[in-house]
C-alpha cells in the first residue's frame, strides 16, 4: 500500500505528519509486511486513532498522541500500567509505545465498541463491565502511577496559571470548597487504592464474545475503585435501575452504605476533574467553544451532585 497522506489532510496537522509517518513505518517494520488498509477511527478528544490491516490480515490500532498531552498525562506510567493489564488479557497487547509522546501501536480488538445506550439498555453489558472492573481492581497489580482527582485538579490550576488563563465556570468556588472538604475526609480515612482506569467511558469497553475488554489506559493509576464506578454512572449516564445493576455486579451482591457514599462522592470528583481538564484543553489551543461548553456541562453536573440531600451525610461517612 502506498501511503498517500493527502487523504488524511483534513485529519492531520502539519506538525503531526512526521510522527504519523514514523508510526506507519514502524508498523511495517515490526510486522515485516505492508498495509492493505489504513483508516481513521471515530472518537477521541485527546488523540487521533487509526486502524491498519496488514497483508496477512492482522489488524492493529495506531494512536497518534495529542500534542502537549505528555505534560499532563504520565506516558511512561501509562505504558507500564497498560502492559500490566495486557498481561491479564483485559487490555490490548502493546506492539510499540513511545513514552515521550504516548503514540502507540497496539492490538486491534475486532469486537463491538460499547456505547452509552448499551449500558442503558443491556443488563449483560452492565454485568460484564462490572465484573471486569472488579477483576482489574482485585488483580493485585501495582500501577506505577497514582491518580488523585483532587491533585490532578491542582495540577490543572497550575497549568492555567502558567497560561494566564483566568476564566472559570459559575460554580467554581463551590466546587473548590467541597474538593477541600473531601481531601480532609480522605486524610482522616484514606480510601483503598487499587489499579484504576479512571476514564471508563462506554467507548473504552469492547465486548469480545463473552469477554469484556478495556482500552485506552491513559489516565490509569492507583485510585479509589469507586471513581471508576462513578465514571461509568456519569458518562453513560445510568438511571437508578441500571446503576443498581452495575453496582451489584461489581460488589457481587447488595452494596453497603459506604459503597453508595463513595459512588456519590466520586461522581462529584469525576465531573469536577473533567470540567477543569476542559479548561486546560483551551490553554493548549483546542477549540475554545467546544471545550468551554463541554466543561460547563460537567460543572453543572458537579454542582447537581453537591445538591443531593445525601451528600453531607455521605461526606461525613467517608471521613470515618
Amino acid at each position: 500500500m502506498e501511503h498517500n497522506l493527502s487523504v488524511f489532510g483534513d485529519v492531520l496537522r502539519n506538525d503531526e505528519i512526521a510522527d504519523f509517518t514514523r508510526l506507519i513505518n514502524l508498523t511495517r517494520d515490526i510486522f515485516h509486511q505492508e498495509m492493505t488498509t489504513l483508516e481513521i477511527m471515530p472518537g477521541g478528544l485527546t488523540n487521533k486513532n487509526f486502524r491498519a490491516v496488514l497483508q496477512d490480515g492482522t489488524q492493529v490500532a495506531i494512536r497518534l498522541a495529542g500534542k502537549g498531552t505528555a505534560t499532563y498525562i504520565n506516558r511512561p506510567g501509562e505504558k507500564h500500567n497498560a502492559t500490566e493489564m495486557a498481561a491479564t488479557g483485559i487490555a490490548p497487547e502493546i506492539h510499540y509505545y513511545d513514552p515521550a509522546t504516548g503514540s502507540q501501536i497496539v492490538e486491534y480488538i475486532d469486537a463491538p465498541t460499547m456505547h452509552p445506550v448499551d449500558f442503558q439498555t443491556r443488563d449483560e453489558v452492565l454485568e460484564k463491565a462490572g465484573r471486569v472492573m472488579r477483576q482489574y481492581h482485585d488483580s493485585g497489580k501495582e500501577f506505577k502511577t497514582s491518580f488523585d482527582p483532587i491533585a490532578k485538579i491542582e495540577e490543572y490550576k497550575v497549568i492555567m496559571a502558567e497560561h494566564n488563563y483566568e476564566k472559570r465556570y459559575e460554580g467554581w468556588n463551590r466546587v473548590v470548597e467541597n474538593l477541600d472538604r473531601i481531601a480532609a475526609a480522605y486524610k482522616k480515612n484514606p480510601p483503598r487504592r487499587v489499579p484504576c482506569h479512571n476514564d471508563t467511558l462506554a467507548e473504552n469497553f469492547m465486548l469480545q464474545g463473552e469477554r469484556m475488554r478495556v482500552i485506552d489506559w491513559e489516565y490509569s493509576g492507583m485510585n479509589d475503585g469507586y471513581y471508576d464506578i462513578a465514571c461509568v454512572c456519569v458518562e453513560n449516564p445510568l438511571d437508578a435501575k441500571c446503576e443498581e445493576t452495575y453496582l451489584r455486579a461489581y460488589c457481587g451482591g447488595e452494596p453497603g452504605e459506604e459503597a453508595r457514599a463513595r459512588v456519590l462522592i466520586n461522581k462529584f470528583l469525576v465531573t469536577s476533574h473533567w470540567s477543569t481538564w476542559s479548561l486546560v484543553q483551551i490553554c493548549y489551543g483546542k477549540d475554545p467553544d467546544f471545550y468551554w461548553e463541554y466543561g460547563r456541562t460537567r460543572d453543572v453536573q458537579a454542582c447537581s451532585f453537591l445538591d443531593d440531600p445525601n451528600f453531607p451525610r455521605y461526606l461525613q461517612l467517608i471521613g470515618g
